[in-house]
């Protein structure tokens, strides 16, 4: 085998930053996660109560106290499921950024597959809250397919390239 001098081939500076994208969604999931968990043992609707007055909100407001009974119904089982879907999704969202980080053809596919599987849930989202903000993830999330297949559509073409040349 002769030595080469040549650099390993560089991945796309896009598919670099959906994978930092997704490390940090993972990061920021898992972080939740454990703050969810350590809540399971915590009187929630004293929790809320607190937060709110340290803030200075007035408890008695209508979509206020809508906030406090709802926090009130949250039982510590349903804490320990929300930490463990929330420990679920980081897992995921880490994987994946990890996959794309190190360019894996799979994670390639996952991201594809992973984006696409939101898209009718912010379409649903969006008709019922036509909102800039709503729409600019949807935007997000439609340039992201589009770059995610046309790279592994350019690189079939390079590997049935390869096939026939060989």
């Amino acid at each position: 085998m002769k030595p080469t001098n040549e650099l390993p081939s560089q991945l796309p500076v896009g598919l670099r930053a959906i994978a930092l994208f997704e490390g940090v969604k993972g990061l920021l999931a898992f972080g939740a996660a454990c703050g969810v968990l350590s809540l399971r043992h915590t009187d929630l609707h004293a929790l809320a109560d607190a937060f709110l007055l340290r803030h200075g909100i007035d408890p008695e407001r209508h979509y206020t106290r809508l906030f406090i009974e709802t926090v009130a119904q949250a039982t510590h089982l349903h804490a320990g499921q929300i930490a463990a879907v929330g420990f679920a999704y980081a897992l995921i969202r880490l994987v994946e950024g990890f996959g794309l980080w190190r360019g894996k053809h799979w994670a390639e596919w996952f991201a594809v597959i992973s984006a696409g599987l939101y898209l009718p849930w912010e379409l649903w989202h969006f008709a019922r809250h036509p909102r800039p903000f709503n729409g600019g993830i949807i935007l997000f999330n439609l340039a992201l397919l589009y770059y995610l297949t046309r790279l592994l559509a350019r690189q079939q073409a390079q590997r049935h390239h390869q096939t026939t040349t060989i």
